[in-house]
C-alpha cells in the first residue's frame, strides 16, 4: 500500500510522513494531515492496489480539462450566432435569413379637390353716351343715317341710341346746314372722326354690320 501524501496544515505543502517542520514555512507538523483528494486516493489505492494514488488526481484533471474544452465551444457558438433583427423599412411584415422585416405603412397625401375659379364675362368697355364733331377740323367720318330735320332731332338721337347699342363707337349726330360738304336740312348720324379716307374706309364694313346702308364721307366745315 503506497503511503498517502500529507501537507502542511500551514502552507498546504507537501511533507513526508514522521516530518517534525515543515520545509517550506517552518511549521510544526503535528497537525498534518492528508488533503481530500489525497485521501479519496488512498481509498482507491487501497481497494484496487493496481490503481496506486495517482488514478483519481489524473481522472479529475481529464474531467476538468473536458468540462473545459466544452464550456469553451459553447461559448464560441454563442458568439457566431446570428441573431434575427427586425428592421423597419414600410408595408408588412417580411421574414428574411436574418430576421423578420417590418415595414410601416407608406404616407399617403391627402386628396385635394380644387373647385374650377368661376368665369365671368368682362363688362363691354364704357361707351360714350354722344359725340360731337370737333370744331373746324376738316376729316372723313361713316354716316349711318340722314334724317329730314322736319323729323325733329329725336328721331336722330334714337338712331344714334341704337347704333351705339349695337356696339359702335364715337356716335353723334351733325347739323348738315353747318358744313359745306354736306346737303343743308338734314340731321346726319355719324361714327368715327378720321383724318383720312382710308382709315374711315377701313372701319365702314364694322359700321354696315349695324347700319348696311352706311357710307364714308368727308366732313369739310
Amino acid at each position: 500500500m503506497t503511503d498517502p501524501v500529507l501537507h502542511c496544515p500551514r502552507c498546504e505543502a507537501v511533507v513526508r510522513p514522521g516530518q517534525e517542520y515543515c520545509l517550506e514555512c517552518g511549521g510544526r507538523l503535528g497537525h498534518a494531515r492528508p488533503g481530500p483528494v489525497e485521501r479519496a486516493a488512498a481509498g482507491v489505492a487501497e481497494r484496487h492496489p493496481w490503481a496506486g494514488a495517482w488514478v483519481l488526481p489524473a481522472l479529475l484533471g481529464l474531467a476538468i480539462a473536458v468540462l473545459g474544452t466544452g464550456a469553451a465551444i459553447a461559448i464560441s457558438d454563442d458568439g457566431d450566432g446570428r441573431t434575427a433583427v427586425s428592421t423597419a423599412t414600410g408595408g408588412s411584415p417580411t421574414v428574411t435569413d436574418t430576421g423578420s422585416t417590418l415595414t410601416a405603412p407608406e404616407p399617403t397625401e391627402p386628396t385635394v379637390t380644387t373647385e374650377p375659379a368661376p368665369t365671368t364675362t368682362p363688362p363691354p368697355p364704357a361707351n360714350p353716351a354722344a359725340v360731337t364733331w370737333p370744331r373746324n377740323q376738316r376729316g372723313w367720318t361713316i354716316v349711318l343715317l340722314a334724317l329730314p330735320q322736319t323729323n325733329g332731332r329725336s328721331a336722330a338721337a334714337a338712331t344714334a341710341t341704337k347704333a351705339r347699342t349695337g356696339g359702335l363707337r364715337q356716335v353723334g349726330v351733325l347739323d348738315s346746314s353747318r358744313y359745306a360738304s354736306l346737303r343743308p336740312g338734314y340731321y346726319v348720324v355719324f361714327t368715327g372722326v378720321y383724318d383720312t379716307e382710308p382709315e374711315a374706309a377701313s372701319a365702314l364694313q364694322r359700321a354696315r354690320a349695324v347700319f348696311p346702308t352706311a357710307y364714308q364721307r368727308e366732313i369739310v366745315p
